[in-house]
């Protein structure tokens, strides 16, 4: 069974454009995603899926500059991005990432991976549905060709369209299941939405520097809780933030 992660990238965001090639002593976000993932022997290809917005271009001249596939598509229907993707890649079994989480942690992804292996289940993640344990920031999702072909062809809701696995996990019609940490730890934040936390990366960069790559999330936690000024400002900030705006169209979409 092969295993092929897709990772969404788009220099456009409202809250913090740029973020994903933003350069902090030679590295960016999402080299840093990348070179994490690239370390596990189990995945099969990486593939960065983008828009065809101008501004994007600077993404696939990443790509291009380090030798990495990628697919060029809609900006907001992201679903529609992603089946094309899997569509002209072949792809069989896809694990989704984003590239505003760069310090994925490896030791889950191999672990649900094998899980996933064994489990005959159309969806498996570790931070939906919701309530969760992980931090925000270490989102994973896996799931079959078939199932994201389903949700391509059935989802009609924007944030359907926009979130790719909504449909997924939400409509009751697939078979699911969440990977659970023992420990609550959802009170940890590193994503990176705004330039604080894109601040907090950069504050790990130069505490780690090359081992970056390598901290699992023990690691992360660990210094987190060693330096907790660095994370005050996430005190005004609600996990999945980001939903809301296309949670709204939905309204005015059924009204």
């Amino acid at each position: 069974m092969k295993f092929d992660v897709v990772i969404q990238a788009r220099m456009g965001s409202n809250r913090m454009q740029g973020k994903v090639l933003k350069i902090y002593k030679k590295f960016s976000i999402l080299d840093i995603l990348i070179k994490r993932v690239k370390k596990l022997n189990l995945i099969n290809r990486i593939i960065v899926t983008t828009t065809t917005k101008k501004k994007d271009n600077r993404i696939v001249n990443f790509c291009k500059k380090n030798k990495i596939l990628y697919f060029r598509g809609s900006e907001s229907d992201v679903l529609s991005r992603y089946y094309k993707t899997a569509k002209k890649f072949k792809l069989k079994n896809i694990i989704r990432l984003t590239s505003d989480c760069p310090l994925i942690d490896i030791n889950t992804l191999r672990k649900m991976i094998k899980n996933y292996k064994k489990l005959k289940i159309d969806f498996y993640a570790n931070t939906v549905p919701h309530p969760c344990k992980f931090p925000d920031g270490s989102d994973i999702e896996i799931f079959s060709f078939k199932t994201l072909k389903n949700a391509f062809e059935n989802s009609s809701l924007p944030s359907e369209r926009e979130h790719v696995t909504f449909y997924m996990w939400k409509t009751n019609k697939f078979k699911i299941k969440k990977y659970n940490e023992k420990k609550d730890l959802s009170k940890y934040r590193y994503t990176v939405d705004y330039p604080d936390d894109f601040k907090l990366i950069c504050s790990m960069i130069d505490y780690f520097g090359d081992e970056i790559i390598n901290i699992s999330m023990t690691q992360i936690i660990r210094f987190i809780d060693k330096n907790p000024k660095l994370t005050l400002y996430q005190k005004k900030i609600y996990r999945s933030i980001g939903w809301q705006e296309s949670l709204s169209k939905d309204k005015k979409f059924l009204n």
